[in-house]
């Protein structure tokens, strides 16, 4: 929380000023009377108190002099980034808070939960008592000693807990007194009324074991007759309600069941219309396939026949031109065997010439084979080209046939296709082939549609999926209305409600013959009551006493136990949080001489551990120094902010809190200071300019007309939305 500006208006001897604050350290500087112990007043103001009160002492304590109106104080500050207005107005007795969104709070109640949410201390004593440091304020805690201070925060109220727990016990024993058997001359109230108390009930005691039974046999018959009668309202209240589900549960099953009655007749229109128009599409195809002319089949067959045999003739006279384009193979000439035949004679001649008969001879026959083979030679030549010749003729004649034949079957091929109108045989062929599947695919579809329709009209079909969906159009208006929907229940909860129907059903009927047989028992039972109710009358009256006394005995024992015990388990973490933070403090304070701080277990007293000494010194004078014990409360009631806002970050308020340092030591406070004011915002009231380097923002106070910037009351600037700890309420 960073304040940022505060108007205030007929306030003290600020009739009329403004000032801006800013982050981290505020020094606020001026003489004495110039207003800075009224800024520091109107800051706790605004942030505690309430401008609805009744008291005219407090509206008229803050009024500025010589003025008829209370003041009125306006702050603006921010928290995370958002900026909120907050405007206490004594005069009109109103508080408002808004944010930057426009937002309002008007209730102080409401108001101080948020602002003190935010600072995290509780009320204004407690403000006081850490955070707001005033001169006087360190002397004053030391004087009375921290302990109380710690015990406060321990009890929760103005007074510490050593002193609360001294009174409950002399009330305690003043209450005692007399009641554990000792003989006194004057009893306490417990022992009083313990004896009046029992003589009474010796009184009465015989009487009320005769009508004990029958009055409790009473008791428990009304309680049973009212208990039977609530039961029985309510279990007809839930028999209805679960009547009513069950008829829900029948709708919903219904409409379940019609709905998937809808989708299937819906599939059937559906098929139906879509098997509708494939069938006219189909139609219409065989229509324009038999405008077109179908081919027969008989006729396609022929045709197929007379063009296969067509290509197979192109085919033999196609073989039988390439055989006729192909060149005869070169003859031999007969020369060669001319010369054979004329060797074989020169070498027969030349054998019979010769006088060596077995030359002869070899000449001789080798004549004759030379010979022999010449004239076979010549003989083989001369057929071979007759045959060759013969062969010629053959191919020519069967050329000729082959064309013959090509040229009639394409005649009748042409006849044949003429006739069925198609200009080719594969044309003919995909013709009637197309007739055929369209002949099967409408076949087909009516048959689908036959099925589809199952004996039944079409408009039939179509009407009973219209009475299908009304029905179900019925049922869905009746489930959707309001009274239907109020009483709906999920089938896990109408489970529920038939087990706890059955079950108040049981409980009904254990009532009813508890009632008949407690009627019998009072019957019995039956006595003089005014006797027993006056004496009953007269003992009420006394163990109420008793009682309430008892009550408060028992309240003041349980509270001195919770106080002793609160204090026990408190005094530990309050003496670590106290003894940790504050020795980080005074450890900053004091140049790192004194680093450690100790809360006494009994009286809650400080200590710091001195390095001279070789052990722990009581922090009092003359000890310490005044300015060092001054250090040492400094840090512990700067520690105290932190135990008592629950790690918020209020500001903090100082007035010339340092008088008693000298250089050196005060060097070490602002040290101090600064590192607080990374978490809070510091406001340092002094009449001295010692400070002014030291400031992060420096207000300068001359007199009472002329204090800080006037602001007046600055329009609110956009902000984000609103975090959740503006939203909680």
């Amino acid at each position: 929380m960073i304040l940022r500006r505060l108007h205030l208006r007929r306030f003290l001897g600020l009739p009329d000023a403004a000032f801006e604050f800013a982050a981290g350290v505020n020094v606020i500087v001026g003489p004495n009377e110039a207003g800075k112990s009224t800024l520091r007043t109107a800051i706790r103001t605004v942030l505690y108190e309430n401008p609805a009160t009744t008291s005219s002492d407090l509206r008229d304590r803050f009024r500025t002099w010589g003025v008829t109106d209370p003041p009125e104080l306006s702050l603006e500050f921010t928290l995370d980034g958002r900026t909120f207005h907050l405007t206490k107005n004594f005069a009109s007795r109103r508080v408002t808070l808004t944010d930057g969104l426009g937002r309002m709070w008007e209730q102080h109640k409401v108001v101080q939960e948020r602002i003190v949410e935010v600072l995290g201390l509780g009320n204004d004593k407690v403000f006081d008592a850490t955070a707001h440091i005033a001169q006087t304020e360190l002397e004053r805690i030391h004087l009375s000693s921290i302990s109380k201070e710690l015990g406060r925060i321990i009890g929760g109220g103005g007074e510490d807990v050593a002193t609360a727990m001294r009174r409950l016990d002399a009330h305690l024993r003043s209450l005692e007194r007399g009641s554990k058997g000792t003989t006194v001359k004057e009893p306490g109230l417990l022992a009083a009324l313990e004896r009046k108390a029992s003589g009474l009930r010796e009184d009465v005691d015989l009487l009320r074991r005769n009508s004990a039974e029958a009055e409790r046999a009473r008791a428990e018959l009304a309680e049973l007759a009212a208990a039977r009668t609530a039961l029985a309202a309510e279990l007809t209240a839930k028999q209805a309600l679960l009547e009513n589900n069950r008829e829900i549960l029948r709708d919903e099953e219904r409409l379940a069941s019609l709905k998937r009655e809808e989708a299937l007749w819906e599939k059937k229109v559906r098929d139906i219309e879509d098997l509708g128009k494939r069938l006219s599409s189909l139609d219409h195809e065989l229509e324009t396939a038999t405008a077109a002319g179908v081919p027969d089949d008989g006729r396609t067959r022929t045709a197929r026949a007379l063009s296969e045999r067509l290509q197979a003739r192109e085919q033999d006279l196609a073989a039988l031109r390439r055989d006729l384009e192909t060149p005869p193979p070169p003859r031999r000439s007969p020369l060669a065997g001319w010369i054979a035949s004329a060797l074989g004679v020169a070498l027969a001649t030349s054998g019979a010439l010769l006088r060596d008969a077995a030359a002869a001879w070899v000449l001789i026959i080798m004549g004759i084979i030379a010979a022999g083979a010449g004239i076979a030679f010549i003989s083989r030549s001369a057929r071979a080209g007759q045959l060759a010749a013969l062969r010629a003729q053959e191919r020519e004649r069967r050329r000729q046939t082959l064309e013959g034949e090509l040229t009639q079957v394409r005649a009748q091929l042409d006849t044949v296709l003429g006739d069925i109108g198609c200009a080719s045989v594969a044309d003919a062929e995909q013709r009637l082939q197309r007739y055929r599947d369209l002949v099967r695919d409408r076949q087909q579809v009516a048959e689908f549609l036959t099925r589809r329709r199952e004996g039944s009209e079409d408009e039939a079909i179509a009407e009973q999926w219209k009475t299908v969906r009304r029905d179900i159009f019925g049922l869905q208006e009746r489930l959707r209305a309001p009274e239907v929907a109020s009483k709906r229940m999920t089938p896990l909860q109408v489970q529920g409600l038939e087990r706890e129907v059955r079950e108040m059903e049981q409980l009904l009927a254990q009532a009813q013959r508890r009632e008949m047989k407690l009627a019998v028992d009072l019957e019995r039972l039956a006595t003089d009551a005014e006797q027993l109710a006056a004496r009953d009358e007269q003992l009420a009256e006394a163990e109420e006493a008793l009682a309430m006394v008892r009550r408060h005995h028992e309240v003041c024992k349980e509270a001195l136990a919770g106080l002793t015990e609160a204090r026990r388990l408190a005094e530990v973490p309050l003496r670590e949080v106290v003894e940790k933070r504050a020795g980080g403090y005074l450890a900053v304070a004091t140049e790192g001489r004194y680093a450690q701080l100790a809360v006494e277990q009994e009286t809650l007293k400080l200590s710091v551990w001195s390095k001279e000494a070789d052990g722990w010194v009581e922090a009092a004078e003359p000890q310490l120094s005044r300015g060092t014990v001054d250090l040492v409360y400094l840090a512990a009631r700067l520690a105290l902010v932190t135990l008592l806002s629950g790690g918020k970050h209020p500001p903090l308020l100082f007035d010339d809190p340092f008088i008693t340092f000298d250089e050196r030591r005060r060097s070490s406070a602002l040290a101090l200071l600064r590192e607080l004011a990374r978490d809070h915002q510091v406001f340092l009231f002094t009449c001295g300019r010692q400070y002014d380097a030291f400031a992060d923002h420096l207000i300068e106070l001359t007199d009472r007309t002329s204090a800080g910037t006037p602001t007046g009351t600055p329009a609110p600037a956009p902000v984000p939305a609103v975090g959740p700890l503006w939203e909680q309420r």
